[in-house]
C-alpha cells in the first residue's frame, strides 16, 4: 500500500498527519488526555527528535522536532547527527558480506582460521569450539551478552586490541566464548569488534575509511560516519545526548570507539537509504552497494528473530526487518518492509526517547495506512509517565493498576520500577516510595523489587526500612551482591555513629 492509496494527501501535511495518528491515551473514566507530539516529547523528557519517511522505496518526508540540546534554541533539522549505536551492526554485517562475495573472506570456516594477529580464545579450558563468521553477524557465536557503556570525551579511549582483550583503559570485558558457538542466540556487542578486527586486518583499512569506501560513499551519505572521537568539524552538527530527566550529558556525548558494535554517526535519511537499498536487493530491483545475494543473507533469519545483522521482528510480517539503538544519551529505530516499500528511521537524543519510539512507530503506520502497527505503542511505564505529567502520581498509579487488571500479560514489576527510578532521580522522594513501595507490595517474590525499594528508602533517610527491604530482597535472591554491599554500608554507617555518640 502506497501513500496515495490512504485515500488522503498525507505528503502535503505529513506532520499535521502525525500529530492526528498519535496513539489515544484514553483513560478508565473515559477522559482522554489531549497530547500532541510536543506534550510527549516534554512529559517524556526526549528534547530531540528526527524522523524520516519511507514509500514506495523513497525518503518522501523527513523532519526534525524540538531542540539539539535542552535549554539552547538550536533546533533539531533533518541534518542533525545522532548516535545510532546499533544500528551500526547492520552496516557492519553488510560490510562484511560484501567482501565475502568479492571472495575476500569466508562465511562458514572458524574465524580463526581468517584472522591473523588476534585469536578468539575461550573463557576458561574446555574445548569449546570457534565460530563462524556466519554466527558471529547473527549472534550465535558464544560471546557474551551486553554493549558498551562508552567513554567521557577527552578521557583515554582503547584501541581495538585493548578492547578485546579488555586492557587499559577498556573498560568492557574482554572478547572470549564462553558458550558453544551455534547453539543459542545470545545478543551482544563484542562479537562485532571481533568481525571489525577480522574486516580491518583482511583489507588493511581502517573501519570508518571501509565503510566510507564500500557504503557510504557510493550511496552519498554525507552525513553518516564511524569516526570516533567525532571530528570537531561536525560537532556543531550533532545532537547532544541526555539522560533520562532530559539533563545534557557531561561533554554532550559519549565517545563509541566500539565501532561495528555501536560507533555510528547518522541522520534519519541516511540510515534508511541502506534499508532502501537492502529492501530493493531483496525484491530484485536495481540497488546500488547491496547485491541479491547479500541482502538473502542478511534478511534470511539466521535463528529465531535474527538475520545477518538485520533482525526479523517476531509475528511481523515475512518481509519486515528492523534494528534498535541504544547509547547513553541516544535511542533510535530503523525499519524497512521490503515487499511495499515503506519504512522510516526515527532517532532521539535521550535516554528516555526508547518510550517514544513506538508511539512515533505507530502513528506514522496510521497516518501512512500501512498495514502494520505495533499491537501495544504505548507501553505501561510510558502510560505512567504521560499521566503522571498531566494528572500527577496517585492518579497515574490508579491508571496502571487497572492495566495491570486488564492486560497481565503486558504489564510487570519493571513498568513501576522505571517510574519510580526516573521520580527518584528527579527528586521526588514521595513519588518514588509511592511507586516503589507499591511494586513491592504488587510483586512480593520480586527481589528486584524489594531492592529498589531500598534506594529510594536510603534516600529518604528511612534506615530500618531500607534494611528490612534490603533483609527481603537477600532472602529471595541470596546472590544479589548490590544489595549486601548496601546492607553492609548501612550496618557500618550506624555502627559509626555509635561510636562517635560514645565518644
Amino acid at each position: 500500500m502506497t501513500v496515495a492509496d490512504t485515500g488522503r494527501d498525507v505528503r502535503s501535511e505529513p506532520a499535521a498527519a502525525l500529530e492526528r495518528a498519535l496513539p489515544e491515551v484514553r483513560l478508565e473514566d473515559g477522559t482522554v488526555l489531549e497530547l500532541g507530539l510536543a506534550d510527549w516529547m516534554e512529559f517524556l523528557a526526549v528534547p530531540g527528535m528526527s524522523l524520516a519517511v519511507v514509500d514506495d522505496y523513497e525518503v518522501i518526508w523527513t523532519s526534525g522536532f524540538g531542540v539539539a540540546e535542552a535549554g539552547s534554541d538550536r533546533p533539531v533539522t533533518p541534518d542533525s547527527l545522532f548516535q545510532a549505536a546499533s544500528i551500526s551492526k547492520p552496516v557492519a554485517a553488510l560490510i562484511a558480506l560484501l567482501l565475502v562475495e568479492s571472495g575476500d573472506l569466508e562465511l562458514d570456516v572458524p574465524v580463526n582460521d581468517l584472522l591473523l594477529n588476534w585469536k578468539l580464545e575461550p573463557a576458561s579450558a574446555g574445548g569449546e569450539t570457534v565460530p563462524t563468521l556466519r554466527q558471529l553477524l547473527g549472534h550465535t557465536g558464544g560471546l557474551p551478552a551486553g554493549g558498551f557503556a562508552g567513554y567521557d570525551p577527552g578521557a583515554a579511549v582503547p584501541d581495538l586490541w585493548q578492547m578485546l582483550d579488555a586492557l587499559p583503559p577498556a573498560s568492557n570485558p574482554p572478547a572470549r566464548i564462553v558458550g558453544r558457538p551455534g547453539e543459542a542466540l545470545v545478543y551482544g556487542g563484542m562479537g562485532y569488534q571481533v568481525v571489525q578486527w577480522l574486516l580491518t586486518e583482511r583489507t588493511g583499512e581502517e573501519f570508518a575509511r571501509l565503510a566510507e569506501r564500500l557504503v557510504f560513499g557510493p550511496l552519498g551519505l554525507a552525513n553518516t560516519t564511524f569516526e570516533q572521537p567525532l571530528p570537531k568539524e561536525r560537532e556543531a552538527q550533532a545532537a547532544s545526548g541526555h539522560n533520562a530527566v532530559g539533563e545534557v550529558l557531561p561533554g554532550r556525548w559519549r565517545v563509541q570507539p566500539e565501532l561495528a558494535a555501536a560507533g555510528l554517526w547518522t541522520t534519519p535519511a541516511d540510515a534508511a537509504a541502506i534499508a532502501i537499498q537492502t529492501a530493493r536487493a531483496r525484491r530484485g530491483r536495481p540497488s546500488r552497494v547491496v547485491t541479491p545475494v547479500v541482502a538473502e543473507l542478511m534478511l534470511t533469519t539466521h535463528r529465531d528473530h535474527m538475520g545477518l545483522g538485520w533482525m526479523r521482528p517476531p509475528g511481523a510480517p515475512g518481509d519486515l526487518f528492523a534494528h534498535s539503538g541504544a547509547n547513553h544519551g541516544y535511542r533510535a529505530h530503523l525499519r524497512m518492509h521490503a515487499a511495499t516499500g515503506h519504512g522510516l528511521a526515527v532517532m532521539t537524543n535521550a535516554d528516555s526517547g526508547e518510550k517514544l519510539l513506538l508511539p512515533v512507530i505507530a502513528a506514522v503506520a496510521k497516518a501512512f495506512g500501512w498495514p502494520y502497527r505495533p499491537e501495544h505503542p504505548v507501553a505501561p511505564a510510558t502510560w505512567l509517565y504521560l499521566v503522571d505529567a498531566r494528572l500527577g502520581p496517585e492518579r497515574a498509579l490508579e491508571e496502571y493498576l487497572v492495566q495491570r487488571e486488564r492486560q497481565p500479560e503486558v504489564v510487570s514489576a519493571e513498568d513501576l520500577h522505571d517510574w519510580g527510578s526516573r521520580l527518584l532521580q528527579l527528586g521526588r522522594l514521595d513519588d518514588a516510595l509511592l511507586a516503589f513501595g507499591n511494586n513491592a507490595a504488587l510483586y512480593p517474590e520480586s527481589a528486584h523489587a524489594h531492592l529498589h525499594l531500598a534506594r529510594a528508602e536510603v534516600a529518604a533517610g528511612r534506615r530500618e526500612e531500607a534494611l528490612n527491604s534490603l533483609e527481603r530482597a537477600l532472602e529471595l535472591s541470596p546472590e544479589q551482591e548490590w544489595a549486601r554491599r548496601l546492607r553492609a554500608r548501612l550496618i557500618e554507617r550506624e555502627s559509626e555513629r555509635a561510636d562517635g555518640a560514645n565518644d
